[in-house]
């Protein structure tokens, strides 16, 4: 029995050596499960983050391009406006430029109308100092040759 006896404490120390090999594998196995457990977790809040962010990447890019249409619309309709007050504008130099030569036309009608009757009086009033033929004789009255005849015209005095 003693025999017996070594041969079942051997066994029983080697089962326990086993026993001891696989608590040790076991202990790793629940250390490297935490450890994923703990990485997968790491893992899902990054993702959730990530996702977060993509998220408000994906508003944050909506929102502009909803301005930047905005934009366009008010650009737009600034560029009709200011063409329609250009348009207006050049309508009313268009009106200034007609008026103003109306206006110039006008005024030499006025000045023609009112110059005319000096104009016209001139050529067709006769000449207030006619002009006077003067016969000059000479002082020797006895001379048989006839006098020599000149036309003057007197000078108008004012």
């Amino acid at each position: 029995m003693v025999f017996s006896n070594q041969k079942t404490d051997t066994q029983l120390a080697v089962l326990q050596e086993k026993l001891n090999a696989y608590e040790n594998m076991m202990n790793k196995l629940d250390e490297a499960i935490q450890m994923i457990g703990t990485t997968s977790q790491n893992i899902s809040k990054m993702l959730a983050v990530h996702e977060e962010k993509l998220e408000t990447a994906s508003k944050n890019d909506d929102a502009i391009l909803t301005m930047i249409n905005d934009m366009k619309k008010s650009e737009l309709e600034q560029g009709k406006e200011l063409h329609t007050k250009i348009d207006n504008l050049a309508t009313k130099v268009e009106q200034i430029t007609n008026f103003r030569w109306l206006l110039v036309g006008g005024l030499t009608l006025i000045t023609i109308i009112i110059s005319a009757p000096t104009i016209f009086s001139d050529l067709l009033t006769p000449d207030p100092n006619p002009a006077k033929i003067e016969i000059q004789r000479p002082a020797a009255a006895a001379t048989a040759e006839p006098p020599s005849s000149s036309v003057r015209r007197k000078p108008e005095s004012k």
